[in-house]
Parts: C-alpha cells; sequence; structure tokens
C-alpha cells in the first residue's frame, strides 16, 4: 500500500461476447497508465453518471457502438502505486454496429480461454477468472444414491450450471460420477479435506477446489492446484483470509434462511453484497437462493448463485 493517499477514479468496463463465445478487448495505448496492456473497453464515470449511461457513452466514443444495453457482473476496488480504482464490470447485453477501434487502439476478440495467457492490468485478472465460472452452482444432494445422481447430473445445461460434489468429493463412485460429468462438459468442485488439498490427490478434469470454513481457517497459503480455488466464506475475516491466500472464489453464505440450518442468523442480501462488492474474488451467494435470483446476486456484487434444491431440472 502507499504512503501517503493516491487520487481515486470510478471506471466503468465491457464484457462484450460475440454470438460464438468471444469476448472483445482492447489494448491501452503504451502512454497511457498500465499502457500496452489488453483490457475490457471501458472509461471514467462522470460524477452522478449511471453506470449503464456511463458505459453506453463509453462504447460509442471508444468502440462506434450504439445503444448498448448493459448488467451488472461485478465490482474490484484495487489500489496501485499511483491510484485507486473502483472498476464496475457490466455484462454488455445488446448494441448496434460493429466494434471498432475510434481512438487507434487495437480491438480484437478472444476465445474465454485465451484470456488467461493475456497480459492484463492487475485489476482485470479476478474477471478473467470470473468469466470462466458457470452463473449457477449446484451442491450435489448428500441423500441420493450414486445411480440417480449421475443421472440427474445428465440433465444439467453445462453452459450455465456447474457442480459440488460437496459430500461425494471422497465416496467410492466419485470417479465414475466424474465420468459422467466429463461426457456432458460439467465443471467440477470437489472439497478439500486439509489445506493441500485432497488426501489421495486431485483426479484430472477437476474444475475447482472448495474449502470449507473449516480447511480455509487452517490455510496457511493457497493449495497448489492450477484450477479455481474456492471458499466458503461466513464472515468477513474468512473473506479477508480467502483474499489473503490469493483465493478466486467465495461462497458467501447463508443469504436468507434455509431449512437445513434454521439457527444460522441470514446475512440478508444487503449485508452480502456489501460484503462482496470491491472484491478480487468471484463470489457467489449461497442460502435459501435459486437461479432465478442471478440478477439481484450481480446487482450485490456476487457474479453467481449456489444451492441445492432449486438449482437440479424440474422432474429430475
Amino acid at each position: 500500500m502507499p504512503a501517503t493517499p493516491t487520487p481515486a477514479i470510478t471506471v466503468v468496463a465491457a464484457i462484450i461476447r460475440g454470438e460464438d463465445g468471444r469476448i472483445c478487448l482492447s489494448k491501452r495505448p503504451d502512454h497511457k497508465h498500465q499502457g500496452g496492456r489488453w483490457e475490457f473497453p471501458g472509461g471514467k464515470v462522470e460524477p452522478g453518471e449511471p453506470l449503464a449511461d456511463a458505459l453506453a457513452r463509453e462504447l460509442h466514443e471508444e468502440l462506434a457502438m450504439e445503444e448498448a444495453l448493459s448488467s451488472p457482473f461485478m465490482t474490484i476496488a484495487h489500489q496501485y502505486e499511483d491510484i485507486h480504482v473502483t472498476l464496475h464490470f457490466r455484462d454488455v447485453t445488446a448494441w448496434r454496429g460493429v466494434p471498432e477501434g475510434q481512438e487507434g487502439q487495437q480491438v480484437a476478440w478472444f476465445a474465454p480461454g485465451e484470456l488467461a495467457e493475456l497480459n492484463f492490468p492487475a485489476a482485470n485478472r479476478p474477471v478473467v477468472t470470473a468469466i470462466s465460472l458457470p452463473p449457477c452452482l449446484a451442491i450435489a444432494p448428500e441423500a441420493q444414491d450414486p445411480e440417480t445422481l449421475m443421472a440427474r447430473i445428465q440433465g444439467l445445461d453445462a453452459a450455465r450450471t456447474g457442480l459440488y460434489l460437496r459430500n461425494w468429493s471422497q465416496h467410492p463412485e466419485r470417479d465414475r460420477i466424474l465420468e459422467v460429468c466429463a461426457r456432458h462438459d460439467i465443471r467440477v468442485w470437489l472439497r478439500a479435506d486439509s489445506p493441500a488439498g485432497l488426501v489421495g490427490g486431485l483426479p484430472d478434469g477437476v474444475f475447482g477446489l472448495h474449502l470449507p470454513a473449516s480447511v480455509l481457517a487452517d490455510c496457511e497459503g493457497r493449495p497448489a492446484f492450477a484450477g479455481v480455488v474456492s471458499a466458503a466464506c461466513h464472515d468477513q475475516q474468512a473473506l479477508e483470509k480467502a483474499v489473503r491466500l490469493g483465493l478466486d472464489s467465495a461462497l458467501i453464505s447463508p443469504v436468507n434462511p434455509t431449512t437445513t440450518h434454521p439457527d444460522q442468523p441470514a446475512l440478508g442480501w444487503e449485508t452480502a453484497g456489501q460484503w462482496a462488492t470491491g472484491l478480487p474474488l468471484a463470489c457467489y451467494m449461497l442460502g435459501g437462493v435459486g437461479p432465478g435470483d442471478l440478477t439481484k446476486a450481480r446487482q450485490h456484487g456476487a457474479v453467481g448463485v449456489a444451492g441445492i434444491r432449486a438449482f437440479w431440472p424440474a422432474g429430475a
């Protein structure tokens, strides 16, 4: 952290997805702050300017995009040596025209899997991870036989829903379940049982490693896992530790009262949103929520929602 206060700016930035799933990026001019790096297009927010209006204006000025509509994705607060930046990232849902650089900047489209290899400003890196995540995370029910679970997994929408095999992470049938997930392109999280990860090691093809609160408390460093590492966070101290360890994601809970934990006080959307907003973590809201709460979750700083009952196809 700098010894003296630095200037602070508020920026809005666009996640522009083409019909083929590629992401539109622009390269910062060499003479600007963080010059020569790729970034999500956007710019400064004028005092009192609504974020959606600011982004539409910036995209018109920078890329000749007309009538851009957008919705919240995530907000990150980042301290550089010389400036403090609050970045409001927004999903661009509609526009007219073809994005083309209007200020001499390079503009290009990249597949989501290519983003991790690009040189971004540090404040953009958590968004690169967040883009790779499904907006919904289904938790596998415990009271179920393996054959039923595998049949239900085949009904998940792989583009929108990932799977957390919480109580199945060391089950004798786990590898068979993982094979079903792989055939259907389901992104899978396993639960760590120690700060090192999982006893016996992590199988190939696992997308995420999740640290329950008890394991996070014992961690002194990020587990040696190349995929996404998330943590259960029930208080701000846990969130601060997840940031300090350089984790990628957090499950904030419980947002609402739940039947499974009736004695655990609910945070409520306002508090959960205050915790999530600004963190360099892709947060999921958990506890009494469903896929229909995704828009609300994003309005409160999260990138997604997670749970058990509401996240499986009806009738499955």
